[in-house]
């Protein structure tokens, strides 16, 4: 089968390596993984890749938890014009490129610190991983 999107197989492979992965390296490769998408699906997307790129270059989150987060909001409207099937499972999603699914592990965190308790879901892209089979 055709892989639709290299993005989850190169975070995968990144975070498998020996040594801490870090948000640069998880952000180029989004950018790389978004060059040459089409003006109609980058208009699908909720931020565009340089935003969601930044997301994961943000230390917004340093102070409270450890971690490399992205908005699911932006990964799913990616999987979705990229027509990757994703589905929900307790604790994250499962995602198939058409060659591999990955398993993208869910944190609930507030964007705010001063409101905690106004929390939604981000993927902790830093501990993305393909499912054994």
């Amino acid at each position: 089968m055709t892989r639709f999107s290299p993005l989850l197989a190169e975070w995968a492979d990144l975070v498998a390596a020996d040594g801490p992965v870090s948000g640069e390296d998880l952000a180029d490769t989004l950018l790389r993984a978004c060059d040459g998408l089409s003006d109609e699906v980058l208009r699908a997307l909720p931020a565009s890749p340089d935003g969601a790129a930044a997301a994961l270059t943000s230390d917004r989150f340093a102070d409270r938890v450890d971690g490399v987060y992205l908005p699911i909001e932006w990964l799913e409207s990616f999987c979705a014009v990229m027509r990757l099937p994703i589905a929900e499972i307790d604790s994250g999603w499962d995602i198939s490129d058409g060659e591999d699914v990955y398993f993208c592990p869910r944190t609930m965190l507030a964007d705010d610190p001063d409101s905690p308790d106004d929390r939604r879901a981000f993927v902790r892209v830093d501990q993305i991983r393909r499912w054994e089979s």
